[in-house]
């Protein structure tokens, strides 16, 4: 009998496990000039580094909210489950699990306090300028995983509250910016 729960869980476990030896990206770019795409491909670099270490899978996996294993907005699926939508890569306007991020980023310049945005039906992420121009590659990382997970189809509520941050845009864009913090190096 605890052969068999062990043989249960091993399949349970068995996706997880053998994801994360790879995760790519695919960046296009637009309205970015030289030293702008050298920032985007350090935070891409970056945001790899961080997908494929073991403390951004395990907190991802253990992430919780008053106590109970789990995301709030999260499609009603276990933290499990997001750490493999995210391994895999398929996004809503161009599915496949490809284990790569894929997306086309566009620098914008707004007055307002918008840092990025985008939709789900587009490859698109739109990065205010006012904000990248003063952002680190840490910071920029946060913001384009935070909008990658929207294309993921995870959403948050539009008006901040404290349970916003639980959400998984928010809470793992949050633990990008933290564990992406541990691999930087500033680029001359």
């Amino acid at each position: 009998m605890v052969v068999k729960r062990m043989f249960y869980a091993f399949c349970a476990l068995y996706p997880l496990l053998s994801w994360g030896q790879e995760f790519e990206a695919s960046v296009k770019l637009v309205n970015f000039s030289s030293d702008h795409v050298k920032k985007i491909h350090h935070a891409i670099t970056l945001i790899k580094k961080v997908i494929l270490s073991e403390d951004f899978k395990q907190r991802v996996i253990t992430h919780s909210v008053n106590g109970k294993k789990s995301f709030i907005d999260n499609k009603g699926l276990s933290n499990e489950e997001i750490y493999r939508i995210i391994l895999e890569g398929s996004e809503l306007a161009s599915p496949g699990k490809n284990g790569r991020m894929d997306i086309e980023l566009e620098l914008y310049e707004q007055d307002n306090t918008t840092i990025g945005y985008t939709y789900p039906d587009t490859g698109r992420i739109w990065i205010n300028q006012k904000y990248f121009q003063r952002y680190t590659p840490v910071q920029v990382a946060d913001n384009l995983f935070h909008e990658w997970l929207h294309k993921l189809g995870f959403d948050h509520s539009v008006k901040y509250t404290t349970k916003r941050n639980y959400s998984v845009p928010y809470a793992l864009g949050y633990l990008m910016e933290e564990l992406a913090a541990k691999h930087y190096t500033p680029q001359p």
